[in-house]
């Protein structure tokens, strides 16, 4: 097993299909999380070429990837501690990647939530994949689905089997492609929306009033907040839309 216990992506079918979700996507630059050895590289370096880096943790893998694609920049560092902006330079980022499982949803929130973001196509756990992409009613949706919808879009690209890795990971996963969408325009009301959020879904088993109560909301006044968005005091968490979440944010004062 790689020493970060990574899986590589060994189908090249599946390699292609993924690359060619960037065909139609306006970017800038193309920044590559994780490339491992090589296989997603493949598809994409010869296309973008100077506009690409790629990011990678394990410094291991760096000699061979600078050999195999010489005038690549592959830059050693953990994503998740990179500064963007600097990374991509201005102008519109696309980012791609086999995600590491134990840190997809911080990758995620790091890109949606960078000012120069353009598109992205990764690679989740199937699991993790339905999280993001779930409706409301869902048993799948949770706070993932609503920061996410604040965000941009996310559509399913292709379903990849566990066999199409080596080492074979015991779990299946998904490709989604994101596309920006910026449902608040203001700071401090999407601030405000991400915190009542969280908190609708601390407790998802409760009533969506109990469980802003339990979290600091007066309960009078989450249970009034709730009439005003025209639900019904039974509501839970994950029967509300997004939209639903932006007026009881307004209500609970957080615009």
């Amino acid at each position: 097993m790689p020493k970060y216990s990574q899986v590589f992506l060994a189908d090249k079918e599946i390699c292609a299909r993924i690359a060619a979700g960037l065909d139609d996507a306006p970017f800038d630059r193309l920044v590559e999380v994780g490339p491992g050895g090589g296989a997603l590289t493949e598809f994409l370096f010869p296309k973008y070429g100077p506009r690409m880096k790629a990011v990678e943790i394990d410094s291991s893998l760096l000699p061979a990837l600078r050999a195999r694609f010489p005038g690549l920049e592959v830059v050693n560092q953990d994503f998740l501690d990179a500064d963007l902006a600097a990374l991509a330079g201005p102008g519109l980022a696309a980012f791609i990647g086999n995600l590491p499982y134990e840190c997809s949803t911080a990758i995620l929130e790091k890109v949606l939530f960078y000012e120069g973001f353009g598109t992205a196509i990764f690679m989740f756990q199937r699991e993790v994949a339905r999280r993001i992409t779930a409706a409301p009613g869902d048993s799948d949706y949770g706070g993932l689905s609503v920061v996410t919808a604040a965000r941009a879009s996310a559509e399913l690209l292709l379903d990849v089997k566990a066999a199409s890795f080596s080492p074979v990971p015991a779990v299946e996963s998904s490709v989604l492609v994101f596309k920006p969408r910026l449902y608040f325009p203001e700071k401090k009301r999407e601030d405000a929306f991400r915190a009542l959020v969280k908190k609708a879904f601390s407790h998802r088993r409760k009533t969506l009033v109990n469980s802003l109560a339990l979290c600091g909301i007066p309960k009078e006044a989450a249970a009034a907040a709730v009439q005003k968005c025209g639900l019904k005091p039974t509501a839970r968490a994950q029967e509300l839309s997004l939209e639903s979440y932006a007026v009881l944010t307004a209500e609970l004062g957080g615009a």
